[in-house]
This record gives structure tokens, sequence and C-alpha cells, in this order.
């Protein structure tokens, strides 16, 4: 797990070291708002991945026992806008319910492998419901060779096995150790050229 967050920050951690670099050259005076600009993007796009994997993956302490789904949906929309994919969780989804912590964090591992299976861009819908009854999510990955990777997909199908534990699956790893502990169901509702939707609910 720290080896993927370690390498999903390193390139806008190395952005910003960057453009630091530049700012120093007293050779590149002309490129010093180019060099601002980048540090300022890499920045903010560091800062959105950190929050976000702070969500997804770690105890997010402060946030108490349940966190709404306003703070899920605020952070994977800045998640996703550094990336290809264009990204929408309306407010309708889910709307501000608040859910437990490992509820939230399941959301958000699959907003980040819905992500993840669009290489190329495209669009990445989130819809659903949450009430005090249950909740269930919907993740619908379209775009040019959208898919899974094959470890993903097997991890998903057949639930959490550490034996299999792979730099590549260990994001679905957690989520399904997260799912198998809660009761959570996970589905792959279809995995199509193009097209790839995961649902997700409490039962």
């Amino acid at each position: 797990m720290s080896s993927k967050l370690c390498h999903d920050v390193i390139g806008p951690v190395g952005a910003v070291n960057n453009g630091v670099e530049l700012l120093q050259d007293e050779g590149s005076a002309d490129m010093r708002d180019q060099a601002i600009d980048l540090v300022s993007q890499s920045a903010g796009e560091a800062a959105a991945r950190l929050q976000f994997f702070r969500l997804a993956f770690g105890l997010a302490g402060g946030l108490g026992s349940e966190i709404s789904l306003r703070d899920a949906r605020t952070l994977s929309r800045e998640f996703m806008k550094y990336g290809k994919a264009e990204f929408d969780w309306p407010e309708e989804a889910g709307g501000v319910t608040a859910l437990s912590k490992d509820a939230i964090k399941v959301v958000c591992n699959l907003v980040a492998i819905g992500a993840g299976a669009l290489p190329r861009g495209g669009k990445l819908s989130v819809s659903g419901t949450a009430d005090d009854i249950g909740w269930a999510f919907e993740f619908r990955a379209s775009g040019p060779r959208a898919g899974l990777r094959e470890e993903v997909t097997r991890t998903l199908l057949e639930g959490y096995n550490d034996d299999d534990l792979t730099p590549q699956n260990v994001g679905a790893q957690y989520l399904m150790a997260l799912c198998e502990n809660n009761g959570f169901k996970v589905s792959i509702n279809a995995l199509e050229e193009e097209l790839t939707v995961l649902s997700v609910s409490s039962s």
C-alpha cells in the first residue's frame, strides 16, 4: 500500500521540485510565470491526492465515526480534477447522508478503481442512494480502452486473498477486505469494450 501511495504522489511532488528549481535559476527569469504555474498546479494536485488517499485508505481520525457523503464527493471531485477523465457525481447521489468510515472508504476506493479503468480519459459517473435503511452506488467508467487490470478483476470477483497481493491490486484487495469485514457487496455489472460498470451496496 505504501508503495502504491508513493507512486501516486511522486509525479506532482516531483513537478513541484522542478518548478522550484526553475524559480531558483537566475538564468530562467523569462520562465518565472510558467514555473509559478507549475508549482501551484502540482502542489494542488499533490494536496488533492493526499487528502483523498487519507479518506480512502487512512484513519481520517478527526472526522468522527461517520463521514458525510458530501465530504467524500468533494474530495473525489478534487482528486479527479487533475486526471484525464471527466467526473460526474451529482449532489443528489447520496446527498449529505453520513455513512460509516468503512463505507466511505469503499466508495472512495471504487472512485479510484473507476479512474484507473480510464487510462486514456473518458467519463466516470457515480450514481446512487443512501438513507437510514441502506445505501447503494454505481460507478460507470466509459471511454477509449476502458477496462480493469486482470488482477483487479480477479480480486473483485474472488474477494480478498493476501497470497495474491500485488502492487497492482492492493487497492482492490483493501476494498474487498473492507467489504468482507462489513458485509458490503461489490459487483461487476459490465466489463465491455470502452465500458466498465461497478456497483456496491450495504447488503
